[in-house]
């Protein structure tokens, strides 16, 4: 059975959840804003840049590390089991994030037609194959 209690993806969904507060706290603004000030007034327009610039503090290859290792947690599973397509951009992300998490073996189950271009992928990103079953290189 895998370990339940991974500091990094701990961290990293505390993280998430403070985002995810943050950008609450900015809707509520941005309504009081309106309520008080207007569509037209400078304040919305500033809250429209602030908007903007706050960024999901984590791409889509460390989310679907994250969901990956969750999900397997709460299938009992005794590795971390991958069914999610990566994308060529999250491959990188999703391998070192597995890594910090210091998980060195996922399964890759992903039944998608580009099953082949993700395995080449991880190969390129330290990964050893053997019959869907990977090895991160590096991760202790």
């Amino acid at each position: 059975m895998m370990n339940t209690n991974n500091t990094y993806f701990e961290n990293l969904y505390r993280i998430g959840c403070e985002y995810e507060a943050a950008r609450a706290e900015r809707q509520a603004r941005k309504q009081q804003i309106i309520d008080t000030l207007g569509w037209e007034s400078d304040e919305l327009k500033a809250w429209y840049e602030e908007d903007k610039a706050a960024k999901f503090p984590f791409e889509q290859g460390a989310c679907k590390a994250y969901r990956a290792w969750k999900s397997s947690i709460g299938r009992q599973e005794d590795e971390v089991e991958v069914d999610d397509f990566l994308w060529e951009k999250e491959v990188g992300e999703f391998v070192d994030t597995l890594r910090q998490a210091e998980i060195a073996t996922f399964v890759y189950t992903n039944q998608s037609t580009a099953v082949m271009e993700n395995l080449h992928q991880f190969a390129a990103a330290g990964c050893n194959t053997t019959l869907f079953f990977c090895v991160c290189v590096g991760a202790t």
